[in-house]
Parts: structure tokens; C-alpha cells; sequence
């Protein structure tokens, strides 16, 4: 069990510190002054996050799941905490289909030289869904924090 919990617990500090450094350093650099001239490393890193935050996200939540119910037969002090984290990853997915990853993907398809109008509105609403789901991330880690504390295994 200690290499599964170990695997959680790394994958869910890298994901919740990759997606805050996107939300706190990398996009708010590219969106700077010359936002338009930024564009083009804006759409790489959106074909980047696309082909691997899918397969990051959803191992990651099936290790929070995982570890929730291993912690209802074997940790009940540890349960409710694991199982809330989990449910945040649960949110989380459906959360990022609906909201951020659309707009990713319009981002990904752009035409550099004949922009949307409302190219900038999409890249503030995808800023914000993002910062949204950083939230959660860190709450969930926090709640994947205490139960771990609390696990007795």
C-alpha cells in the first residue's frame, strides 16, 4: 500500500504545482504586453497539456480512489478525508471537459494570422476556469494531506 500512497501523493503534487505555476507564472507571462506575439507558445503548450494532462489526471484520480477505499476497510479516521479528496478529483475531470479544455482546444486550432474576435475573451475565460481548478487541486491536496496524516495502515 505504501507505493500506491507514495504514487498518489507525488502525482497529485506535481499536477496541483504544474497547474498552479501555468495559472500563477507561465500564462500571466505569455499574456503580458504583446499578448498576440506570445500566441504561438501559448498554442504548444496547449497541444502539450493536451495529449498528457488526460492520462495524468485520470491515473492521478484513480489513485485517489483507489486509496479511499483501501482507507474504508483499513483507516476509518482516514476515510472521510481521502474519500472528499477524491471527490474533488472526481469533480475536477467533468469540471475540465466542460469548461477549460473546449477553450483549449479552439486556442490549439487558431489561425495566428486571422485570430477570432473575441480571441482574448477566450483566453481570459480560459484563465480563469484554470485558476478555478487550481483551487480544487489544492484543496483536494490538502484534504489528501490530513487523511494521509490520519492513515493507520
Amino acid at each position: 500500500m505504501i507505493p500506491v500512497i507514495l504514487a498518489l501523493l507525488l502525482n497529485s503534487a506535481l499536477l496541483t504545482g504544474n497547474e498552479f505555476a501555468v495559472s500563477a507564472f507561465i500564462h500571466p507571462s505569455l499574456s503580458r504586453q504583446d499578448h498576440r506575439s506570445n500566441l504561438s507558445a501559448i498554442q504548444r503548450f496547449a497541444h502539450l497539456y493536451g495529449g498528457v494532462m488526460p492520462i495524468w489526471m485520470a491515473v492521478t484520480t484513480a489513485l485517489h480512489i483507489f486509496v479511499c477505499v483501501m482507507a474504508w476497510f483499513y483507516s476509518p479516521s482516514a476515510f472521510p478525508w481521502l474519500c472528499a479528496a477524491a471527490l474533488i478529483w472526481v469533480i475536477v475531470i467533468p469540471f475540465s471537459l466542460i469548461f477549460p479544455v473546449p477553450l483549449n482546444n479552439q486556442v490549439k486550432e487558431w489561425d495566428l494570422n486571422n485570430l477570432p474576435s473575441d480571441w482574448e475573451s477566450i483566453r481570459s475565460r480560459w484563465d480563469f476556469y484554470n485558476w478555478l481548478r487550481v483551487i480544487l487541486l489544492m484543496s483536494a491536496f490538502v484534504l489528501l494531506s490530513v487523511g494521509l496524516k490520519n492513515y493507520s495502515s
